[in-house]
């Protein structure tokens, strides 16, 4: 009864990670440009022993992947909020000072003149955090250049002030922090991508089916309580078992 015991702990242990990462998902589904983790990513490995004669097999997981699926388009009014056309990514700076690549596109410019997102990271253009001066009116074109109208000039004409930094990177070289933010795998931000746009007064929802990854949590759940049934039922067999054989003697 042992193999099938440990066979049933294995999969419980997985499908405790899985309710973890669904969970996780679920509470991410409000948040703006956020790509949800898969696990889905399973495999097995081989174990032997060399005093053994017993050989088994056991389900694992591979490392855990990021769903790129683009999340709905919601329309706005502010000239701040933006979209990525494609499969790219915004740069951005944690308070830590490290550069995360993100989605989020609802920009605002702080009290210090810094442009941050709404996670309150700062975007980062060629030079660094892009710093805005006081503006009469502001734009964001589709390459990611921020121009603004200054204050008191009555000059229509609009000056460039900096330009967001729009990469693009594999969805296998990209890795998700205990801070929740997404990071390349390699440890290196991917150099700007031209063929990067931005839609501009639009922004992209969560890519989490709420519907879905519900479903998927009830699921888990009554997977995992199937293992600990299995489990208390190989109990009585051996219970049983051992009790028959007290008997027959």
């Amino acid at each position: 009864m042992d193999r099938l015991t440990q066979v049933a702990l294995n999969s419980m242990r997985l499908m405790a990670e899985n309710q973890k990462i669904t969970t996780s998902n679920l509470a991410q589904s409000n948040s703006i440009g956020f790509q949800a983790d898969l696990s889905d990513n399973l495999g097995s490995v081989y174990l032997k022993s060399d005093n053994s004669v017993e050989d088994r097999v056991f389900g694992t997981r591979g490392e855990n992947g990021i769903s790129t699926a683009r999340g709905n388009m919601m329309p706005t009014d502010s000239t701040l909020d933006v979209a990525v056309d494609g499969d790219g990514y915004i740069v951005a700076q944690t308070p830590k000072g490290d550069q995360v690549l993100t989605r989020r596109g609802d920009m605002k410019v702080g009290t210090d003149t810094f442009l941050r997102n709404g996670d309150g990271n700062l975007i980062i253009g060629a030079g660094g955090p892009i710093a805005v001066p006081p503006y009469k009116r502001i734009e964001v074109a589709a390459d990611g250049t921020i121009s603004i109208q200054p204050a008191g000039d009555d000059n229509p004409n609009m000056t460039p002030i900096g330009r967001i930094s729009l990469v693009s990177t594999p969805a296998q070289n990209l890795t998700r922090g205990f801070d929740s933010f997404l990071r390349p795998k390699n440890g290196q931000i991917p150099a700007l991508d031209p063929n990067m746009k931005l839609n501009s007064k639009v922004l992209e929802a969560s890519n989490v089916n709420s519907v879905e990854t519900l479903v998927n949590l009830v699921e888990h759940s009554r997977s995992y309580d199937m293992k600990v049934k299995l489990i208390s039922t190989a109990k009585e067999i051996d219970t049983e078992t051992a009790r028959l054989m007290r008997n027959d003697r």
